[in-house]
């Protein structure tokens, strides 16, 4: 991949948090181009400082393709099982050998939940054969990671359609829903977010012109319940086309979810939760 196509892509993602600490080290060190380098050393001085990372200790599991026909549309799960009690302060997804590496960054409010087992579902773009991985930061400040890896490739500069303008109809739409749980002892509900957006990569090029798209992505994510954080999202373009997720949150008084999503060019998109099956 051409060095000033990088360049342009991470100068667009968001500067802010740990995805700064990240551009900060990789807009001045050499991208890794070979599948056998290790890219996870730099990374995890980048992303985490080299703090300390517990692995596979059961506080994190992901659900993750070993192999995917798509790589522009992989969906992963992240599960925190109900074992594991106490508020969550983050969860980072990597994948290693993206342009984008961190795929996304959540940081927890009060409405997110404390118990049961508490889940974040999203589909991702995936360049190239990697690991990904997933980092969740308790209470205590400790960071938990489990990792897999994904045989998937071209995902980051594929295009969902011939025609690049079709990809911007209706954009901005959105819809939210709640799920409430079968048992009404159970201490979690499950929202849904569903946005009609290119999430352009900026590695796309339109097979109409030869000319590259600019990017253009989900960069913030917001989530309230009944007024309540439930969490922010840091979100970089190794997220996919229609941006799809899915999560728990700890159970209020309405249960009702408000969102507000930001992409690169400032335009905001907001909507309200919508009951299942409406």
């Amino acid at each position: 991949m051409p060095q000033w196509i990088l360049y342009r892509l991470r100068r667009a993602l968001l500067p802010s948090g740990v995805l700064a600490a990240f551009l900060a080290v990789s807009m001045t060190a050499p991208v890794p181009a070979r599948a056998d380098i290790d890219d996870w050393p730099m990374l995890h001085a980048a992303v985490f400082q080299n703090r300390d990372i517990i692995e596979d200790d059961g506080v994190v599991i992901l659900d993750a393709p070993a192999q995917a026909d798509d790589g522009a549309l992989v969906p992963i799960t992240v599960r925190v099982p109900p074992e594991v009690k106490g508020p969550l302060k983050s969860l980072t997804i990597v994948l290693d050998k993206n342009p984008a590496p961190v795929v996304a960054q959540l940081h927890f409010g009060p409405a997110a939940g404390e118990g049961g087992e508490r889940r974040f579902t999203t589909r991702v773009r995936v360049d190239s054969f990697s690991h990904i991985r997933a980092v969740v930061e308790t209470e205590d400040g400790q960071l938990h990671m489990t990792k897999g890896f994904i045989a998937a490739a071209g995902g980051c500069a594929a295009m969902n359609a011939k025609d690049p303008t079709t990809l911007t109809e209706g954009m901005g739409k959105m819809i939210v829903k709640t799920f409430p749980p079968a048992l009404d002892s159970t201490p979690i509900w499950e929202g849904q977010v569903m946005l009609k957006h290119p999430n352009f990569s900026g590695f796309q090029i339109n097979p109409n012109t030869g000319e590259m798209i600019s990017a253009r992505f989900i960069e913030k994510m917001v989530v309230k319940r009944d007024g309540e954080l439930v969490f922010t999202m840091d979100a970089t373009p190794s997220i996919s086309a229609n941006p799809n997720f899915r999560f728990t949150f700890g159970r209020g008084e309405h249960n009702d979810l408000d969102v507000t999503m930001t992409d690169t060019d400032g335009t905001v998109f907001q909507a309200q939760s919508k009951p299942s099956g409406s």
